[in-house]
């Protein structure tokens, strides 16, 4: 919840106009510098354009569990934790390391810019061709001079595409979709535990990467997250959920049988199989307490939960 308030509030706060008492501080070999901001329309889009940012080349970070610090805000460059900018209350003369570090004790960048967040970033970058390859290598430490058509981001886990020096695509460079990589960056131990749960069953490294998006994913749109009423029907063994099929049986999620014998490989056993002479077929598969029927074109005509 912390995270989802913190994200809203960066939405938020990008295009509010603030009020003129606030400073701002830039940060200098020996600390931090008091600047004069003339802009017309105080917001932290313009002030950022005029330290020579667009919106989609920073995002912010407010911390209000701290109290009585002198810092209100904290502008980083997009991707990194390289602060742009502090902003302050309007009665502070001086700004020094000790005070944005204990305002920052408790930050960490892949939660403050998830792998949601990531994503939406480079959509909207591309969208209004806003970043381009010399920021972005810069960004990733890479010579601006080499960058030609790509960069593999690695920490960020995607491989940036340009055309004429801007960005204009972009690609996952460890197979992982958003979700998978949100497990990866934010929640390793259930990663971890999907990973070897799919290596039982999975004979190559695309297969694995594939099953754990497909969970992910599945999770991400799961009602009430890991505190959903049907969790108990669809939980593996090993302790792992398969969320998929959670959707599945409850929630109307389609699938096909050849869908789902590969999501549920090595682990569905066949419960009862119907045939007639008029080739009337209908075959129940159960995967852990729930039961999956399908037709002789293997479309999926009920579910059941034992």
């Amino acid at each position: 919840m912390k995270t989802k308030l913190l994200v809203l509030f960066t939405i938020f706060s990008a295009s509010l106009a603030f009020a003129s008492g606030f400073k701002v501080f830039v940060p200098k070999t020996n600390g931090y510098q008091p600047v004069e901001i003339n802009i017309e329309k105080r917001s932290i889009n313009n002030l950022c354009n005029y330290l020579g940012y667009n919106s989609d080349q920073f995002y912010t970070y407010s911390n209000r569990d701290i109290k009585n610090s002198k810092v209100f805000i904290i502008i980083f460059k997009v991707f990194t934790d390289d602060i742009i900018c502090v902003l302050t209350d309007e009665n502070v003369t001086d700004l020094h390391e000790t005070d944005v570090s204990n305002y920052l004790k408790n930050f960490n960048i892949s939660k403050a810019l998830n792998s949601y967040e990531i994503e939406s970033k480079l959509s909207d970058a591309v969208k209004n061709k806003s970043l381009t390859s010399k920021f972005l290598a810069e960004v990733f430490n890479q010579d601006p001079n080499s960058v030609e058509e790509s960069i593999i981001a690695l920490s960020i886990g995607y491989e940036l595409h340009f055309t004429n020096g801007i960005l204009t695509k972009y690609n996952t460079s460890d197979g992982l979709n958003k979700w998978g990589k949100m497990w990866k960056n934010e929640m390793f131990s259930t990663f971890n535990k999907y990973k070897k749960s799919a290596e039982r069953y999975r004979d190559n490294e695309l297969n694995i990467i594939q099953e754990i998006n497909i969970q992910a994913d599945a999770f991400s749109r799961t009602p009430e997250g890991v505190l959903n009423e049907y969790i108990k029907f669809h939980t593996n063994a090993d302790g792992t959920v398969n969320y998929k099929m959670l959707l599945v049986a409850h929630y109307k999620e389609k699938i096909t049988l050849k869908e789902f014998k590969e999501i549920n490989k090595g682990r569905f056993t066949i419960s009862t199989e119907f045939n007639d002479r008029d080739e009337y077929k209908r075959t129940t598969y159960k995967v852990n307490n729930g039961l999956y029927t399908f037709d002789g074109n293997g479309n999926l005509i009920n579910t059941y939960t034992s």
